[in-house]
């Protein structure tokens, strides 16, 4: 098989799009020796069509969208305190469902102390769980970007949630049925690491704990709304998981861990891409600490900032969330925190020198 690499690793986010359109078949997934995904095309198979080029996420042209920027919070306890922020996902997520709808978000699996991180598509209100929370890895969209094809030709509303990157690449395959059957939900999104990289951290950790893990929740409601997470072990046992304490975390937050495109991305600005975009509203008890005198928004269970993008995420707020309360709010205080609204991530030299170290001798040599 004569194959070349179709972007290069600054212009791709590795979403995947572009081997769904592929007339041929010609184009397939490869990781490169820091455990990123790209993208390679079988040279003998290609047709030249430039579906590939046309479908492309990361380099479609961005659209100026109108917003109304809000606070606010899910209602539902029960929902609230699954969710890593204030829990407008599950909110709307939920009376989608009830609705008859599909919804396709990420969900971590783990197995023998590994982890898959990818987007799976439900429409069961008992298993919407698997969709809240954070994270922190990039997710596999590629096997859903094809069961969404799917269920919006056979008429099924769906309704997806990821990075930007990843909302673009549903609605650069099916923009079509955008808004009628077709609702986006961007996420404020820092920038990705590999799950390479993650299970390769995973390792290391259950080797020093001499345990395996069943789970890692990153933010988990019983510390509070923040950064203090749950490591869950097989025979029971439960550690807290900090940005101090891991060196995964701590990276991550940092900024040195991501792809490559995450620094240059086109979408770490207030031109949004998905019909609605939520993030934590960090700093809310000092920029609109009004908010927390009525007692329908609580700094404890979590806020999110919620922006509305255009005409269809009016739609979704009216019709989807009813579990919602929602103030509306300056976008400058939400940006002060949250500046991923403002310009993509940064690293230092010593990204380089962590993923140089993770491809010779494994995770254990940064530990």
């Amino acid at each position: 098989m004569n194959t070349k690499e179709l972007y290069t690793e600054d212009a791709c986010c590795g979403c995947g799009a572009c081997v769904v359109k592929c007339p041929k078949g010609a184009i397939s997934i490869k990781t490169n020796e820091f455990g990123f995904t790209y993208p390679f095309i079988d040279s003998n198979h290609c047709i030249d069509c430039k579906a590939c080029k046309k479908v492309c996420s990361f380099n479609s042209e961005k659209k100026i969208n109108k917003y109304k920027c809000y606070a606010g919070g899910n209602q539902d306890d029960n929902l609230l305190m699954k969710s890593a922020s204030g829990g407008i996902f599950s909110a709307i997520a939920y009376r989608f469902i009830e609705e008859g709808g599909y919804v396709c978000g990420s969900a971590s699996f783990f197995e023998h102390g590994e982890v898959r991180v990818e987007h799976i598509i439900l429409n069961s209100l008992e298993n919407l769980y698997k969709l809240q929370g954070s994270k922190y890895v990039q997710s596999d969209i590629v096997n859903c970007l094809r069961r969404i094809g799917e269920l919006m030709k056979k008429g099924f509303k769906v309704l997806f949630s990821g990075t930007p990157c990843q909302v673009e690449a549903v609605k650069s395959l099916y923009g079509r049925y955008s808004g009628t059957l077709l609702f986006t939900i961007d996420i404020i999104c820092h920038g990705v690491p590999s799950q390479s990289f993650f299970n390769g951290y995973l390792k290391e950790y259950q080797k020093r704990k001499k345990q395996e893990l069943t789970y890692i929740d990153f933010r988990n409601k019983k510390y509070g709304w923040g950064l203090t997470g749950i490591a869950r072990f097989k025979n029971g046992d439960k550690e807290t998981i900090t940005p101090e304490k891991s060196s995964y975390y701590r990276y991550f937050l940092d900024g040195e861990i991501y792809r490559e495109n995450c620094y240059k991305c086109p979408y770490a600005n207030l031109n949004r891409v998905g019909d609605i975009t939520i993030g934590d509203y960090w700093g809310v008890e000092q920029y609109n600490p009004e908010l927390l005198n009525e007692g329908k928004l609580s700094e404890k269970k979590g806020i999110s900032c919620l922006l509305i993008n255009n005409n269809i995420g009016e739609k979704m707020l009216n019709e989807y969330g009813s579990q919602l309360v929602v103030y509306p709010i300056q976008i400058s205080k939400v940006l002060i925190r949250n500046t991923q609204l403002k310009e993509p991530a940064q690293h230092s030299e010593k990204r380089q020198r962590l993923l140089k170290k993770f491809e010779d001798n494994g995770y254990g040599s940064i530990e």
